[in-house]
């Protein structure tokens, strides 16, 4: 089906593989999967001010010569508070009611979380930390993506659009590590909760879930691995070494979402992806 205009919505969009995504997903490349594509509303949040504005920049030195008519909107929230999630969420999806666009393709990619606390699971630091943890990468991006199914049906703009959500996920989701034990946690809930919904939807062919594992990246988050003592000592030789630049996943993602080929809630490792091509 012809893609005219396309709806992105990217969390965690700041840095490192949501920035990698952003450039992509917006980059003169899409245009070779979606050669119709016109105009692109990209839609960027994170908490670091600063950092949205790097990304819109290498998106706008991406795309200088690009014909695509791209809008980015970007939104500072903090989207581990959870009272004020709601409130921020209602801002950002009447911003997008306003442009009057009606959309062939939409995407939202939940990308934003933390690594949380390495090390035993009987040395978890404290109940606090641990429920920040879940708050910030389980329950908010659960009720992100409850928001946006919700605006994506009840919008006249969006309600028809061949849709996909994206969950990032990692090999510790199907895998769990030790000393990586509430990483694995919250990773797990959101393959799942993602799995049950598209089992919910089954007969809904327009909307799409993916659980995304890209790989173990050359990120902030690979540094704090290779600092942090409590890893456990089987796992740091893997993290000791040159790992996946964010591009190329991200690269690999924006090919699988514009095919559109997958099983919906399945979990598909980057290394898959290259396996078959």
């Amino acid at each position: 089906m012809p893609v005219t205009n396309l709806l992105l919505v990217i969390t965690g969009a700041s840095r490192g593989l949501g920035r990698a995504i952003a450039n992509e997903f917006c980059g003169p490349s899409l245009s070779g999967y979606w050669p119709s594509l016109r105009y692109i509303r990209a839609v960027l949040i994170a908490r670091s001010t600063s950092g949205l504005e790097e990304t819109r920049t290498a998106i706008e030195a991406n795309t200088r010569k690009s014909d695509l008519n791209i809008r980015v909107d970007l939104h500072s929230i903090d989207l581990s508070d959870l009272n004020t999630l709601d409130h921020k969420l209602d801002a950002v999806f009447q911003q997008i009611q306003n442009d009057q666009i009606k959309y062939d393709r939409v995407v939202l990619v939940n990308n934003a979380g933390s690594l949380g606390a390495l090390g035993p699971c009987l040395e978890s630091p404290s109940l606090s930390d641990m429920r920040q943890t879940v708050d910030f990468n389980v329950t908010s991006a659960l009720w992100t993506t409850v928001r946006f199914g919700r605006f994506i049906r009840d919008d006249e703009r969006t309600n028809d659009a061949t849709t996909t959500i994206v969950n990032i996920s990692s090999l510790v989701a199907v895998q769990p590590f030790p000393t990586m034990a509430i990483y694995s946690a919250v990773k797990a809930a959101r393959d799942s909760y993602q799995e049950a919904f598209a089992q919910e939807l089954n007969g809904d062919t327009n909307v799409k879930f993916l659980n995304y594992a890209p790989g173990p990246l050359e990120t902030d988050m690979a540094n704090e691995l290779r600092k942090d003592a409590r890893l456990d000592d089987n796992l740091k030789p893997h993290f000791q070494k040159t790992l996946i630049d964010p591009n190329a996943s991200a690269k690999t993602l924006a090919r699988l979402v514009a095919e559109n080929s997958f099983e919906s809630g399945k979990h598909i490792d980057y290394f898959d992806l290259q396996s078959e091509s």
